[in-house]
């Protein structure tokens, strides 16, 4: 993966115009993104016999992995879930419908950060499908919620493929970093085995 790659511009919103002053040379006067959740999503195609693809899946199972609680983690600072075997387990037991998967992270931004500053992808595993923004929410106050997600995996070990370290920067125009958020996450095993 080339990186750094640009996966949610500043917001352009004539109504934020006093927030997007020409960012100073201090950048640090941004809030930093936060993870605000790490989901991994299992779903099946839109019609009983069509394979998932694209946007096309139709979301049967969530499992949310928790984020910032404290003690959540064992000693490896590692999100955990084994994602590889559950959707081995859906796809055997399901046999009348394909399966399959993707890993979903909520990015939130602060007002002045989403009106100011780039969001970009920094680091992810080599092998996993590209992160892109699935959908974005506004939140009270003028900040923001994106959900970014993979592209969609069909087998055990494109699941762990998955696995890695994901890193998400805000930047200014001149490619300052303002503020990071990511975690390392784990696809083939449970949280305190």
């Amino acid at each position: 993966m080339t990186l750094p790659r640009l996966v949610a511009p500043r917001v352009d919103d004539p109504a934020r115009v006093d927030l997007a002053v020409d960012v100073p040379g201090d950048p640090s006067r941004f809030d930093p993104p936060v993870l605000a959740a790490i989901r991994c999503v299992f779903g099946v195609g839109a019609e009983p016999d069509a394979v998932p693809d694209g946007d096309g899946l139709r979301p049967v199972y969530c499992v949310a992995l928790p984020v910032d609680a404290p003690g959540s983690l064992d000693a490896d600072d590692t999100h955990e879930f084994d994602a590889a075997d559950m959707l081995g387990a859906l796809q055997t037991r399901a046999r009348g419908r394909a399966w399959a998967m993707r890993l979903e992270l909520d990015v939130v931004q602060t007002a002045a950060s989403a009106a100011c500053l780039d969001l970009y992808l920094t680091g992810a595993p080599d092998d996993a499908p590209a992160l892109r923004v699935l959908h974005t929410v506004a939140l009270a106050g003028g900040g923001r919620r994106l959900t970014l997600g993979t592209g969609l995996v069909h087998t055990t070990p494109a699941v762990a493929r998955l696995a890695g370290s994901y890193r998400v920067e805000q930047r200014t125009g001149d490619g300052v970093e303002a503020g990071c958020c990511g975690a390392e996450i784990g696809m083939t095993e449970y949280e305190f085995e």
